[in-house]
């Protein structure tokens, strides 16, 4: 149980920073996915121990790294999907701001999207501006619609997180635990 607590550790000693940088906005309760995310990860690694009690075989490494391959894909196909619904679900404040930090909705209410259709050249930054600003976001999308897109970049977040530091613990159970001799 202690080598899941210091694969944990490592993990977030190591990606600690990237994991935080790539969070959701603070809006979206990034410190919350962050702390839950190292929380469960290290709730699934402890379970995990406690069922593997044998030392390795040659076979058991075998498996262990084959699901590790495997978690390793879900780890890219989750990332990448979350990588497109943060580029989607987020925009830069004020316009000439460069950093996403606010969380959009996942559909433009029907004023904003006529707005836009009348306004092809208008990003989404300088439309929030014209209707007043972040305090008016409502205007631009509905309060469900931020709330969706909110718990869309959570689920992703943690999702990516827990199957990344799941696939690490599955390689360093198969490249590094002990075999035992036959």
């Amino acid at each position: 149980m202690e080598w899941a607590v210091k694969v944990v550790t490592f993990l977030f000693g190591m990606f600690g920073g990237f994991l935080t940088f790539i969070a959701p906005p603070e809006e979206a309760n990034s410190r919350f996915a962050v702390g839950l995310s190292s929380c469960l990860v290290l709730i699934i690694l402890l379970v995990i121990s406690a069922l593997i009690k044998s030392r390795r075989t040659a076979r058991s490494r075998k498996k262990w790294l084959f699901i590790a391959v495997c978690l390793s894909v879900m780890a890219l196909v989750t990332a990448l999907g979350y990588w497109w619904n943060l580029n989607r679900l987020t925009f830069a404040y004020p316009p000439e701001s460069t950093k996403a930090d606010y969380v959009a909705g996942v559909a433009l209410s029907a004023d904003a999207q006529k707005y836009l259709a009348e306004n092809p050249g208008k990003t989404i930054s300088e439309m929030v501006a014209d209707y007043g600003g972040l305090e008016h976001r409502e205007l631009v999308w509905s309060p469900d619609s931020l709330r969706t897109a909110r718990m869309i970049l959570l689920i992703n977040y943690l999702a990516f997180v827990m199957i990344l530091a799941t696939a690490i613990f599955c390689l360093s159970e198969g490249l590094l635990a002990p075999v035992k001799k036959r």
